[in-house]
């Protein structure tokens, strides 16, 4: 028996199903064990196996593929069947996320595991009202800024990535990861944007220095105030800085924390220095005021 979690990234509803088939097939199809009634998800869009104990999937030659995760990292499904170990996420299409665990299986709450942290947060500017009057082009912009993002961060390597709908969550074990992938994002958006007839990509990025906790072992997703704050740095008001500041931007920026910005000097071997100080700032739902510094990436 496999309990299985479908959930809509966009609404961010979820159904729940008890299944024991051999064969189960998720897809457009109202006829498929699991009907996904998304339009970017194919007819008949993956298929997952129970052989002599096993679990396997493999992706139907999908229209817009499907995603395993895996240490900490999202993988490309092909159409040959693979062995994947449960509790095990499927990704379809990047719109619908599947958990599958085992029946007898129980998620853990509560059980910390404390990571130090180089923390980003990227989100894509105005994609909400993109998406209002046009959701194709919307959709096409997230689609394509993961194939951008992607290759660099695991050349990072990112120990973390989760995708946010409008942007992504990723963790790394060093500052100055995480800063060479953030201004290599930001760059490679920037020629994109120069050649590409579609309309332009524009993110804003945080980051932050600090804990994170693994609260669900079945998801592996992470938590913690410090989760929060790198939050609240990457959609960063202009009214939350000092009066006065000249150093806001709505978009294609980089702001980071002290605590990002103190480690991040403690070890690069740059000697230019590429941070400027933006004064303490107010974040929402934080106590204290946190200085803010912007990475100035060009």
């Amino acid at each position: 028996m496999l309990s299985i979690e479908v959930k809509d990234i966009l609404s961010n509803n979820s159904r729940f199903y008890n299944l024991s088939d051999s064969e189960i097939v998720f897809g457009r199809d109202p006829g498929s064990q699991i009907a996904v009634n998304n339009k970017y998800i194919s007819s008949k869009h993956a298929t997952l196996f129970q052989e002599d104990g096993k679990v396997y999937i493999r992706d139907e030659k999908s229209s817009n593929g499907s995603e395993y995760y895996t240490h900490y990292k999202w993988l490309p499904l092909g159409p040959r069947k693979k062995e994947l170990s449960l509790p095990l996420q499927l990704k379809l299409a990047e719109a619908v996320v599947i958990t599958i665990q085992s029946g007898e299986s129980r998620i853990v709450s509560l059980t910390e595991v404390k990571n130090d942290s180089a923390i980003m947060v990227l989100d894509i500017c105005g994609s909400t009202r993109q998406a209002v009057y046009n959701e194709e082009i919307a959709f096409h912009l997230k689609q394509r800024l993961n194939t951008i993002a992607k290759p660099i961060l695991y050349g990072a390597p990112v120990n973390f990535y989760k995708n946010t709908g409008d942007g992504f969550l990723a963790t790394f074990d060093k500052t100055t990861q995480a800063v060479n992938c953030a201004v290599k994002i930001l760059r490679t958006l920037e020629k994109r944007n120069g050649k590409s007839k579609n309309p332009p990509i524009h993110v804003r990025i945080g980051l932050h220095k600090g804990q994170t906790y693994v609260i669900d072992p079945a998801t592996e997703d992470i938590h913690g105030i410090d989760i929060n704050i790198t939050f609240r740095i990457e959609g960063l008001k202009k009214s939350s800085l000092p009066k006065g500041t000249v150093l806001y931007e709505e978009r294609d920026r980089i702001f980071a924390s002290i605590a990002f910005y103190d480690d991040y000097k403690k070890h690069s071997k740059r000697k230019k220095e590429i941070f400027t100080s933006c004064g303490p700032a107010k974040l929402k739902g934080i106590h204290d005021k946190i200085e803010i510094f912007k990475l100035n990436w060009r």
